[in-house]
């Protein structure tokens, strides 16, 4: 208690409630309608509560509010537990939050919590069961209500983003005892349907508005797709079963149409490059191909370099028996003059015996230089007709030809076209030919 007597000055006064406010009320549940609010840039919420007869302001600051899961708007009807205390540069009565909540949803509250247990219990929101979106979406379907806001925002961003994706509508209740079953059918009947993603979307609201969106039955429906799924429901901070079991979740239904719409402009660079890249790697195989080319002419043989090259070998194969010959006869005057000396060294043993001998040597060398020579001859005379049938010049004479363009032979109809003039070599000469046409296969061409 104070004394009546004693003077207070402003701030003193003010000072002095506060504390005996904080004493008195260090914790106390209201519950009210919500009449005005503002979120500071700060991130603090100031608003007030009221009823039919009275009315409260009060501050929620950031780091208490984060943990809401929701932003409230006016006509909420709201749940706090506050301390109660005085701002004193004004001397304003104000109730300071701790807790906030949408008045009556204690229960929903604890069945959101008992249900999301039970469903992780049983692997339901695992990551090991996600799948990631496909990196390109041309055709998606849309769960959603016909008249939510989100639909529209949802279309905008499609237009916007990706013109070429398509999407089908699958319409159905987001709100209300109805909403559950149509959403399930809904659910199945896009998962049927051959789409490349799901997305299933709505716009925000209390715990009560979106609680379709916690049911069972959904949660299950949402998690047995086959086709990947994005879930967006709500705001930020509104957080649903559903979006628990989706491959991906969204921050917004807006988000959730960025997500499965690469822009048009960010593929078609990516077509371009891919174009690019392609004609490099084409030019390139190109490139080899025709330094391949190139080296296989360079190897060819026209007819009338392969016969002069046999020309050679054969004037080479005539040198070398020459020399051999040559050698023979060598041999034999050698081994006469031999017999010769050896026989002047005996006349004293026989004059006539020696000229026998010697006559008999002469003979027997004779016919070993001619058996030599005739073989000589004979080998040479079979390597020339060997040459001569596998000349170019036979093949001539029988009346084939051979055709050359300005700078090659040519071996297959592809490489000329009619009208075109063309070297033919025959036997005895060589005549200038046009093209008129030319036949695959077995057909002759004229000419």
């Amino acid at each position: 208690m104070t004394d009546f007597k004693t003077v207070f000055s402003v701030s003193q006064f003010t000072r002095h409630l506060s504390d005996t406010l904080r004493r008195e009320f260090m914790a106390v549940r209201i519950q009210g309608e919500v009449a005005s609010f503002t979120k500071a840039s700060s991130g603090h919420w100031y608003f007030s509560l009221k009823d039919e007869q009275a009315q409260v302001k009060a501050v929620m600051f950031r780091q208490r509010n984060i943990l809401v899961g929701f932003l409230p708007k006016v006509g909420d009807k709201l749940e706090a537990l506050a301390q109660v205390g005085l701002y004193e540069p004004r001397g304003e009565l104000q109730i300071l939050v701790d807790t906030l909540k949408h008045a009556g949803q204690g229960d929903l509250h604890e069945r959101y919590l008992k249900l999301k247990a039970m469903l992780a219990t049983e692997g339901l929101f695992s990551q090991d069961r996600k799948r990631p979106l496909p990196a390109y979406v041309f055709n998606i379907a849309i769960v959603t209500s016909l008249q939510a806001a989100a639909l529209a925002d949802m279309r905008r961003t499609l237009a916007r983003r990706a013109p070429h994706v398509r999407y089908t509508l699958y319409p159905t209740a987001v709100q209300g005892e109805a909403a559950t079953p149509q959403i399930v059918a809904a659910l199945q009947q896009a998962d049927s349907a051959g789409h490349e993603v799901i997305v299933l979307a709505r716009g925000g609201g209390s715990l009560e508005d979106l609680w379709c969106f916690n049911e069972e039955a959904v949660v299950r429906a949402v998690a047995a797709c086959v086709t990947p799924t994005v879930v967006g429901i709500g705001h930020e901070s509104d957080v649903t079963l559903a979006e628990f079991a989706a491959d991906v979740r969204a921050s917004t239904p807006t988000a959730a149409a960025e997500l499965v719409s690469p822009p048009t402009a960010d593929l078609i660079a990516q077509v371009d490059a891919l174009q690019r890249d392609l004609r490099r790697v084409l030019e390139a195989a190109l490139s080899q191909r025709a330094q391949q080319l190139d080296r296989l002419e360079l190897g060819l043989v026209t007819p009338s370099a392969y016969l002069q090259a046999l020309e050679q070998r054969l004037t080479h194969a005539r040198a070398v028996m020459q020399r051999q010959l040559q050698q023979a006869l060598r041999f034999a005057n050698q081994s006469m003059v031999g017999c010769v000396q050896r026989t002047g060294r005996t006349l004293h043993g026989g004059m006539n015996e020696a000229q026998t001998r010697h006559a008999k040597v002469v003979r027997l060398l004779r016919q070993s230089v001619d058996r030599k020579v005739q073989q000589a001859s004979m080998g040479l005379l079979g390597q020339e007709n060997t040459l001569r049938a596998l000349s170019p010049q036979r093949n001539l004479e029988k009346g084939y030809a051979f055709l050359q363009t300005a700078d090659s032979v040519v071996n297959s109809v592809d490489q000329v076209e009619p009208g075109q003039v063309l070297a033919a070599t025959l036997a005895d000469g060589q005549l200038n030919v046009t093209v008129r046409d030319k036949t695959h296969g077995s057909g002759v061409p004229s000419v």
